[in-house]
């Protein structure tokens, strides 16, 4: 008997759930999407290997803006390159959603999550300026300096099979390390081994569908993932503040060395002009997690693009031929490469753009959230409610690009071989778009045009004897290649 009636229970509750689903469908007006379960939503409709490819087969069914769930809440994710910039526009859509680890680690301090429009633009505005200064100054030689670093490094390897995972990331550590506090590491630096250790323990659980954030109540009970994220958290802050007060300590105004400093000037100006409103959002606590939210997300998306470039290079050797070509034509065989080349470089700077189309690093961009109850394409998005954008999906539409599943570089490039106009490329988005676009894109443009030039004036780039290159890549936090050697040559360059 209470078999039967358990049975009868959970068949009404299911009949409920569905009846609620068809209810958000079709009277509420929520994007379409497939039927979920109780519980674990979408789990089965949704390919955790490849989940830009599943979305790709529910846009076919559903349309370019549809819906699935994420155990109990609704994601919504948009899969054209109009509805996106749509969508992005305005300030209906520029909200994140709330993921724990990042609240946690944040704590409503730093840009990437803040709600407060007037706030969020004041964030910004602070943290443009500080690049700005660094842009104007700076940022070539910082680059240039470990570039430099990274093709000694790369001769140290003699033509040998190597994984160049490890090399790459340092690179991009250090030059986001100078960038924003002045400084850069060698192997084997204590403190780098921290960086390297709580960096790591943070992307394991930034996911929005790892356990800590869907569970978070968790954390009131004794479990590995929340140990690591309050450990990496501790090391993280002490090791930021400790600069703080170095910087702070040493401060000269007549000397900008990095962003830190830019900032630390922007609070003594707004000190003497009295304005408050600033000085809310340049507190040491919120300096430092602007610092660290900028030096967290270039380091590890401009380490996994320089790993799709080599690899690239090496899979497509007539396009790393003709760039040899441009190098020794313009920069000269012993030339040292540097950000006033770019504009008589357009090769490689169509093949810069390329690498960033072709792999699509950031698949579903960054997370969205509905900052209010607003609507797209006449269906109902609610307050809170997660968006994605499938950045795959946009930069593979046939119907966008000549052969999208091509590595072409000459797609950035006009009839006279020079760099298009932004406007004739409008569906390349890899930096997103909108009110929440990239802070760091041009940054991120000057590393890449500098790191794969200079690899590119010096090495020529192969896979190992009898081994072809596997260009599928594998999803973690983003579309990343699997682990893969190659080797290094020294070219053999033209006399000058």
């Amino acid at each position: 008997m209470m078999i039967l009636a358990a049975s009868v229970c959970g068949s009404a509750l299911c009949a409920m759930y569905y009846l609620k689903e068809q209810y958000d469908y079709n009277i509420r007006r929520l994007p379409p999407g497939p039927s979920s379960f109780p519980i674990i939503g979408n789990a089965l409709s949704i390919s955790m290997k490849n989940p830009h490819l599943s979305m790709i087969e529910l846009a076919k069914r559903y349309g370019d803006i549809f819906s699935f769930k994420l155990g109990s809440k609704r994601v919504v994710v948009l899969n054209s390159a109009d509805v996106i910039k749509e969508a992005y526009s305005g300030i209906e859509i520029c909200n994140r959603p709330q993921i724990y680890s990042l609240e946690f680690l944040v704590n409503g301090k730093g840009f990437m999550t803040c709600t407060d429009h007037r706030q969020w633009k004041l964030h910004m505005m602070l943290c443009k300026n500080a690049m700005r200064v660094i842009n104007n100054t700076s940022l070539g030689n910082k680059i240039t300096m470990e570039t430099t670093s990274l093709v000694k490094q790369f001769a140290s390897r003699n033509s040998k099979p190597f994984n160049p995972k490890e090399d790459l990331h340092l690179a991009s550590l250090n030059i986001l390390c100078n960038l924003v506090f002045g400084e850069r590491y060698e192997r084997g630096d204590p403190e780098l081994t921290e960086i390297l250790d709580y960096s790591a323990e943070i992307m394991k659980v930034i996911s929005p569908i790892h356990p800590v954030n869907t569970l978070p109540w968790l954390r009131h009970f004794p479990n590995k993932w929340f140990d690591a994220l309050f450990k990496a958290k501790d090391k993280r802050d002490k090791i930021l503040m400790k600069k703080y007060i170095q910087h702070f300590a040493t401060f000269d105004e007549e000397n900008i060395r990095d962003m830190l400093d830019a900032l630390l000037s922007a609070t003594k100006e707004a000190t003497r002009n009295k304005d408050n409103e600033s000085l809310s959002l340049l507190t040491p606590e919120h300096v430092i997690i602007n610092m660290w939210l900028i030096f967290f997300a270039g380091t590890d998306t401009t380490a996994n693009t320089l790993l799709w470039a080599l690899l690239y290079m090496a899979a497509f050797p007539k396009k790393q031929a003709l760039i040899h070509d441009e190098l020794d034509r313009v920069v000269g065989p012993n030339g040292q490469l540097n950000l006033e080349h770019r504009p008589d470089m357009p090769y490689l700077e169509a093949t810069v753009y390329e690498i960033l189309r072709y792999s699509s690093l950031t698949i579903l961009g960054v997370p969205h959230a509905a900052a209010r109850d607003t609507n797209v394409r006449g269906f109902h998005i609610p307050k809170g409610t997660q968006v994605l954008a499938n950045i795959w999906a946009v930069h593979h539409d046939e119907e966008a690009w000549d052969r999208p599943h091509e590595f072409l570089p000459e797609r950035f490039l006009n009839s006279e071989g020079k760099m298009k106009k932004p406007s004739e490329f409008p569906h390349f988005m890899p930096f997103s778009t909108g009110r929440r676009i990239c802070i760091g894109k041009n940054i991120a443009k000057c590393e890449l045009f500098l790191l794969i030039g200079n690899l590119l004036q010096e090495y020529t780039f192969r896979m190992p004897d009898n081994v072809e290159p596997d260009l599928e890549g594998e999803v973690t936090f983003s579309l990343v290649p699997k682990p893969y050697e190659i080797v290094a040559e020294p070219r053999i360059k033209p006399e000058p």
